[in-house]
């Protein structure tokens, strides 16, 4: 058995404890899809127990908790973290009987599937989920990957799944335990002779991810690195800001918690703005040729500078392809430390991010680096979130400069 695959149907992963009483090997009743958590139904053949407990699924790979049927315990959550267990335990209290949408596509009929759970409630959990597809696809070509996605990602389904089970949920709204949801998953289940859960994990090793084969974008050509035109592109958030020093982000903040974000807002925003502008030209007084767009989820501003801004609050498919264009013309990209710059990374060259002190431990989760040699510390920079200008231009024209004689001396002369 694959290790990366969680045996549901014929029989039921049953590597689980009692959470009361300690004995192995519980009777193993179903599976139970809510959203998010996968979790088997379990009775123990002991002391007759009956409990919920987290399939290796996602999160709870590392994180999976039990809750006692009929005494909503939670169990097993030391070490847990609250994030990952505390909307759990609220929505198996508090169900829902709100009646979600989920839309079947089968595009390659099979009996025998591996299902991918990628329902998450941020967009970057959701992606890097989606992103273990290729996996499957491509290790698995004996099972059909199902995927269960929110509506707003099936623009990047990968050739070759077999189905598509979209889920119409905001991204904020996917963490309620939906009864809706879990009686659609079981009325397919009974259809399969064979079922696996993929488990799915959160941080996949992404120098192995084609992105071709989610977004359908030829990612930046490293060869070309010297010679393809100069383009950076800004990835510029409206709610995870640039700030320009430690009182600018502390004024924001007392501000915001006083309830004036609506009147403070715009004008962090605006300075964000201004210190990628002039990042920007003390590039171009080095390469005056330099290209240069803003894409990001908020207010276009009037084009000027040469800069070509595509920021919009309106999303749609052709809006996410051609960032994504716009991310593979560039031989990098500059963005604050998020989800935002998962795409960008993983179709740009490299990128320059600035890394907030509150984000140390999630360093790099949201960078697709795309080497496994040195050159990942060359065109993959951090730093300070305060961070001048000049700081973040001299990192850009020395990625310009010295790409050549690095490349050189680490990629072509050596054994």
């Amino acid at each position: 058995m694959d290790r990366h695959l969680v045996p549901v149907r014929p029989s039921l992963f049953a590597e689980r404890s009692c959470p009361r009483c300690g004995a192995g090997a519980p009777e193993a009743l179903g599976v139970v899809v809510p959203g998010v958590h996968v979790l088997g139904d379990y009775r123990c053949r002991s002391c007759g127990y009956a409990f919920l407990h987290d399939l290796p699924v996602g999160f709870a790979v590392d994180h999976d908790v039990a809750i006692g049927r009929e005494d909503g315990a939670l169990h097993d959550a030391k070490g847990a973290e609250g994030w990952v267990w505390g909307p759990l335990l609220e929505g198996f209290r508090n169900p829902s009987d709100r009646e979600v949408r989920v839309e079947r596509r089968v595009l390659r009929p099979a009996k025998r599937v591996v299902i991918l759970n990628t329902l998450d409630f941020l967009y970057g959990h959701v992606l890097l989920k989606l992103w273990n597809a290729q996996h499957y696809l491509d290790a698995h070509k004996d099972l059909g990957l199902v995927l269960i996605l929110p509506k707003s990602f099936a623009w990047m389904v990968p050739e070759g799944t077999a189905e598509v089970w979209e889920v119409d949920l905001r991204l904020g709204e996917a963490h309620g335990w939906y009864r809706s949801i879990d009686r659609f998953v079981q009325e397919r289940l009974a259809e399969y002779d064979e079922v696996y859960f993929g488990k799915g994990y959160a941080h996949p090793d992404k120098s192995t991810v084609d992105i071709r084969r989610f977004c359908g974008v030829e990612p930046f050509d490293l060869e070309r690195f010297d010679t393809a035109p100069r383009h950076i592109t800004f990835v510029l958030r409206d709610d995870r800001l640039w700030y320009r020093s430690p009182v600018s982000r502390a004024a924001h903040r007392a501000l915001r918690a006083a309830g004036l974000q609506r009147l403070a807002g715009p004008l962090f925003v605006a300075d964000q703005e201004r210190l990628a502008r002039a990042t920007l030209r003390r590039i171009r007084r080095r390469y005056p040729d330099v290209q240069a767009t803003f894409v990001g989820l908020g207010d276009a501003g009037a084009e000027r500078e040469g800069v070509k801004d595509l920021r919009t609050r309106r999303m749609s498919v052709e809006v996410e392809r051609t960032w994504c264009r716009t991310y593979a013309a560039s031989q990098f990209v500059i963005g604050v430390h998020g989800s935002n710059m998962l795409l960008p990374t993983a179709l740009a060259g490299g990128c320059i991010e600035v890394l907030p002190y509150d984000r140390y431990r999630n360093i790099v989760q949201d960078v697709a680096v795309r080497q496994r040699d040195v050159m990942q510390l060359f065109l993959y920079r951090f730093v300070d979130e305060y961070a001048s200008p000049a700081a973040v231009a001299r990192h850009a024209i020395s990625m310009f400069a010295d790409h050549r004689v690095f490349h050189r001396n680490n990629r072509i002369n050596i054994y």
